[in-house]
């Protein structure tokens, strides 16, 4: 019962870290670049994740030496979600983001299960994923042609959105492609946390270096670094661990059903910051959000009923 209250604990505060940390995102640092944030925000992240997996005795080498591929592939799958999914949050809200952040990765999933032929086309899965679909674009449709929580230009808005839904698809390969690679390896959650963030600190060190070069110290006044090591733990270090601790508490499956809720407490922080103006465009974002957990839950049912009764 106290594992299964701690578990409990954890997945509420990576919901909730993830939500404030999107919406901190979109309102509070527009005066830094993406890459620039991206760059600071995971570095910190980098060190944490190195750090403690030397200290509890591990090799972060030993995942590079046997899986060099698979590596590689890992770190551009990171780039493609987690740079895109900052350059997005600083483009539209972060509850339109996290639904089609959140509803792109289980449809990227599917996809990938079913060209491997792990699991039929025909199935629960499908129509969960389908569902979500519908809403997505529904919600997207609605985005453009209604006003939202902040006034966006339109070439803003269809990049946000093109760079959500890019992230969203990367992250679900990520999934299925760091699934694949401890099931392999049986490597523990520091090897891959230790080893996915290379190739994205090099890129957005690259890319936000005109920043750095340029800046002045009012530009990147303490202040401002202090917040960006505090939206570091809020939005990796803390999620992360949370995340891995509920998984090893509750199992996949329950946590699974709890996540998407992500997108609307992202919504609920918006509405008290801002306010919607039409409510259209945050019914469609539960909307998501309800048919994430469907989804997730016929899955479950889907997996339990191909496990024989003993």
């Amino acid at each position: 019962m106290k594992a299964l209250r701690a578990g409990y604990l954890s997945i509420a505060v990576y919901c909730v870290s993830t939500a404030l940390s999107a919406v901190w995102v979109t309102f509070s640092f527009s005066q830094i670049s993406g890459a620039a944030l991206t760059f600071i925000t995971l570095l910190t992240a980098f060190v944490i994740f190195f750090g403690a997996h030397l200290l509890s005795g591990g090799r972060p080498s030993r995942l590079l030496r046997t899986h060099l591929a698979d590596v590689v592939i890992l770190n551009v799958l990171t780039v493609a979600a987690w740079f895109f999914m900052f350059l997005a949050l600083q483009r539209i809200e972060a509850s339109v983001e996290s639904a089609i952040y959140q509803g792109c990765v289980p449809v990227a999933v599917l996809v990938c299960v079913v060209c491997t032929r792990q699991v039929s086309f025909q199935s629960l899965r499908t129509l969960g994923c389908v569902l979500i679909s519908l809403c997505l674009f529904g919600l997207v449709a609605a985005r453009i042609t209604t006003a939202g929580a902040i006034v966006i230009a339109p070439t803003r808005l269809y990049a946000g959105i093109a760079l959500a839904t890019v992230a969203g698809l990367a992250g679900g390969l990520y999934v299925y492609w760091s699934g694949k690679v401890v099931r392999q390896s049986q490597c523990a959650t520091l090897d891959i946390l230790s080893n996915r963030f290379y190739l994205l600190l090099v890129v957005t060190g690259v890319t936000g270096y005109a920043q750095f070069s340029g800046a002045t110290a009012e530009s990147l006044a303490p202040a401002l670094i202090g917040k960006l090591v505090l939206l570091s733990m809020v939005s990796v270090v803390i999620p992360a661990f949370t995340l891995q601790h509920a998984i090893g508490s509750l199992g996949a499956s329950r946590v699974s059903i709890i996540t998407p809720f992500v997108p609307a407490l992202a919504l609920v922080v918006e509405q008290r910051l801002a306010g919607w103006p039409s409510s259209v465009v945050p019914a469609l974002i539960v909307a998501t959000c309800v048919a994430i957990v469907l989804s997730n839950v016929w899955l479950t049912v889907q997996v339990s009923a191909k496990i024989p009764v003993r």
